[in-house]
């Protein structure tokens, strides 16, 4: 139907996981600019979800329970959990040169794209994108820069 807007998602990449967990990190307000735009685009009452894999949250040392990353908490920042089968998508993206926490920001895009507009925030736009290129519904998604 014309008109009608799939909600959507944000999947968070390493350094846009810190800017939005660190109020003093220098991409902080940026972040914070990105998700209001990306909730005024998306209309009134739209869902959007803001996540990041398991991976990535490793990879950037962010921890729930360290002071300061309330935001994640505000935002409602989901975790992206590696079971089985998406570990196995994960191995197959990761063959095609990417690294292991790139492979699971892929992933995680793939599956929010079944059903919503993706946007992934990242400091390494090209490689992900190529990343992106090989997932299904990548029409989807988008990688934008932080």
């Amino acid at each position: 139907m014309a008109g009608v807007r799939l909600p959507a998602a944000l999947v968070l990449d390493n350094e846009a996981l810190q800017a939005l967990a660190d109020p003093r990190h220098s991409k902080h307000r940026v972040m914070l600019e990105k998700i209001a735009a990306v909730k005024y685009e998306s209309g009134r009452g739209a869902s959007v979800r803001v996540v990041t894999p398991t991976a990535v949250r490793v990879e950037a040392r962010v921890s729930r329970r360290t002071a300061g990353t309330a935001s994640l908490g505000r935002f409602n920042v989901q975790d992206i959990a590696l079971d089985s089968t998406r570990t196995d998508r994960c191995v197959t993206l990761a063959a095609a040169s990417a690294t292991a926490v790139d492979a699971t920001v892929a992933e995680a895009a793939e599956s929010e794209a079944r059903t919503r507009h993706v946007s992934v925030y990242t400091s390494d736009v090209g490689d992900l994108t190529r990343l992106v290129a090989q997932v299904d519904n990548s029409a989807r998604v988008s990688v934008r820069p932080i």
